[in-house]
């Protein structure tokens, strides 16, 4: 009789699984994988994360930012650089005017007698009064400008309003007048109706 095929023969080469004490505990050369296996074994040097909280440029309202130090080259990298100031409006020709007018007068000066100093005090002098006049005449001007132009404006927009109403009361005088029109030629048709039909209906025969 044949032996049952559902028992599963073992081979003698089958060696039995290792149970022991030894065996079950972690081998300390396994070590976890740690990435540096596709470098060639090289250690990666460690790079900290950035702080998500941190802003650069920031200032002490900022999330993480300084504020920055005061220093005399910072002060002069804030605002308009030097170098454009006679592109601000009216500074060119206030310069312009107190270099000319010190020149003259201090000139003057040195003709009629005047020392060399004296004179240079007069050129700076009468240079920095008259930049200044020049300079607040030159915003007053702009001022004036500036209002002039807003009442311009405000008259032509007004104009503007007084022509739209203009255009708005011929449009209804127009309007009513074509009314009248059509009530007065609807009044004429229906008299001329009446006129063909003998003045009374060809119904009524009383």
């Amino acid at each position: 009789m044949a032996d049952d095929t559902r028992q599963q023969s073992q081979s003698p080469t089958t060696t039995p699984e290792d149970l022991s004490r030894e065996a079950l505990n972690v081998n300390p050369e396994n070590k976890a994988f740690t990435g540096t296996q596709w470098q060639g074994g090289k250690q990666i040097p460690y790079k900290p994360t950035e702080n998500a909280n941190l802003m650069p440029g920031g200032t002490q309202h900022t999330a993480g930012g300084k504020e920055p130090e005061v220093t005399f080259m910072n002060a002069l990298q804030v605002g308009q650089p030097i170098t454009e100031l006679h592109k601000r409006p009216c500074v060119r020709d206030a310069l312009l005017t107190g270099m000319g007018v010190g020149f003259a007068l201090a000139g003057g000066r040195l003709i009629f007698g005047a020392s060399l100093w004296k004179a240079c005090n007069w050129a700076v002098g009468t240079f920095c009064a008259g930049s200044t006049v020049q300079y607040q005449y030159c915003l007053y001007k702009r001022q004036a400008e500036k209002e002039g132009m807003m009442r311009a404006i405000e008259i032509l927009n007004k104009k503007d309003v007084e022509k739209k109403a203009r255009e708005q009361r011929k449009e209804s005088l127009r309007q009513e007048r074509r009314e009248a029109k059509e009530k007065e030629q609807d009044a004429q048709y229906a008299a001329l109706k009446e006129k063909e039909n003998g003045g009374k209906p060809w119904w009524k025969v009383w």
